[in-house]
């Protein structure tokens, strides 16, 4: 709490700096992916204590290489934290408490995580924010790297994932990680998306 505390405090002077600069300009947060792995470092986002110092907020679930991710982090946690509970089991626990129904720890670095996993962390995130008028963009992957053999995106992971978000209650969607990595195909899922949510 030290930490978060620091960082909040952070935010809020940046937040106060930019806008005694010009008010109109807008100031939010990128929320990393540990947010949706850990759930000892979620507890410390509370999202209503951060939201009168944020316009938006970035909140990371990208689905594709979260599966990679995830099963990283239990392979991590495993070995110091939680040494003597079997790695699926481990699994399970984590899906429980964050809320999850995802694959098993040997599918989910071939399948990424699905959709689902986007509305729900998408839900969560709206209601942690408490009525609060910050705006909530999740952050989509598409084509952000993974090993080899690993989940790939798809132009209708893509799709699925961004109707996901704005069935979750989203404001908008980052289409992460950066142009240079994403494949043209994929990117038009998120277009297709837009056009089967009647935003496009």
């Amino acid at each position: 709490m030290l930490w978060t505390d620091s960082l909040r405090e952070t935010y809020a002077a940046i937040y106060k700096h930019v806008k005694d600069v010009n008010p109109s300009l807008g100031v939010g947060w990128h929320i990393c992916s540990t947010n949706s792995f850990n759930p000892i470092y979620r507890a410390e986002q509370d999202l209503a204590a951060i939201a009168p110092v944020s316009d938006f907020l970035k909140i990371v679930m990208y689905h594709n290489c979260a599966g990679e991710r995830m099963a990283g982090y239990i392979d991590s946690v495993h070995q110091t934290l939680y040494g003597d509970v079997p790695k699926q089991q481990l699994l399970e626990f984590h899906y429980r408490v964050l809320g999850y129904q995802e694959k098993s720890l040997a599918e989910i670095p071939f399948a990424g995580l699905s959709a689902d996993y986007v509305y729900r962390e998408t839900k969560r995130s709206r209601a942690g924010l408490k009525g609060a008028k910050t705006q909530l963009w999740p952050g989509i992957d598409i084509d952000i790297p993974t090993e080899p053999g690993h989940s790939k995106c798809t132009p209708d992971g893509t799709r699925d994932a961004v109707v996901a978000a704005f069935r979750g209650g989203a404001d908008g969607v980052i289409l992460s990680r950066k142009y240079s990595e994403m494949k043209l195909a994929n990117l038009r899922g998120a277009r297709l998306a837009l056009h089967d949510l009647g935003l496009a």
